[in-house]
């Protein structure tokens, strides 16, 4: 989801240059919503300016002093220079209401910052993120993407290993193949043999290995299928040949999609 919050010139600046990370709010019913993984857009209060954050995690305490005792001044909004103490939230929140719904305090990067690695090492899924944003993390993938269906989707690597290299993930979140269900399981492996024989015969390989390494606090359920050339060695070293850039081949693109989809 989004949200769009408001703030004072000083403390957009401190998260528009990365030094303040930790945003703190009322935990009322409107940041009770916020979820580790959502978008918040935030501007001055005047909208002359506004900029997007990821929400890494969220810190819920009793009270506003929780969050000063936990965190350095600078990532709540402070310099170095500045005094920092929890009283300091008081002009802004009344301690009624502050004893009625706690405090949050919303960790924050900069969009514009945010990698597949992050979101991973805070346990949010960079697939379904991409997806959930419009391919905000990817960019629009519809050149690499030659089938789906409403179980999985089968596309050309972005950065691939080798040519002909292709995945296959599922639409459905599953941190890796321990967590899919035996149907899912016999259909994405019977059409990865299937794409594996196509990959061969229309990019000449002499074999196409199958490999998943989902791995990390959060992944996504994917398998790789990598063509090994006559002229390359065998063995496990093709899992970890050095990465490529993606070359659109109009002819090998049309015709894979076309097995695929007949």
């Amino acid at each position: 989801m989004r949200f769009n919050m408001h703030l004072k010139d000083g403390p957009f600046d401190a998260i528009k240059a990365g030094s303040k990370d930790i945003e703190m709010r009322l935990y009322d019913d409107t940041r009770k919503q916020i979820k580790i993984g959502d978008i918040i857009e935030f501007a001055r209060n005047d909208d002359s300016e506004s900029l997007l954050v990821v929400v890494l995690n969220l810190h819920v305490y009793d009270s506003f002093k929780g969050i000063y005792d936990n965190f350095d001044k600078v990532r709540l909004g402070y310099k170095e220079d500045e005094t920092a103490h929890y009283t300091d939230m008081e002009q802004y929140y009344s301690k009624e209401n502050m004893n009625k719904y706690g405090v949050v305090g919303i960790e924050i990067k900069l969009l514009s910052e945010i990698t597949p690695a992050i979101l991973t090492d805070h346990s949010i899924c960079p697939t379904c993120f991409n997806k959930e944003n419009n391919n905000i993390l990817y960019g629009d993938d519809t050149y690499t993407l030659v089938y789906e269906d409403d179980l999985i989707e089968c596309f050309f690597v972005g950065n691939p290993r080798a040519k002909g290299h292709m995945a296959i993930s599922s639409k459905k979140h599953y941190k890796d193949m321990m967590d899919i269900d035996d149907s899912l399981c016999e259909y994405v492996f019977k059409f990865a043999r299937d794409t594996m024989n196509i990959i061969k015969d229309v990019y000449e390989s002499e074999s196409v290995y199958l490999c998943t390494m989902c791995d990390g606090p959060m992944n996504h359920f994917h398998l790789q299928l990598i063509p090994r050339y006559k002229e390359e060695k065998r063995g496990s070293t093709n899992f970890v040949k050095p990465r490529q850039d993606y070359v659109y081949d109009e002819v090998k693109f049309s015709e894979i999609k076309k097995r695929l989809n007949k």
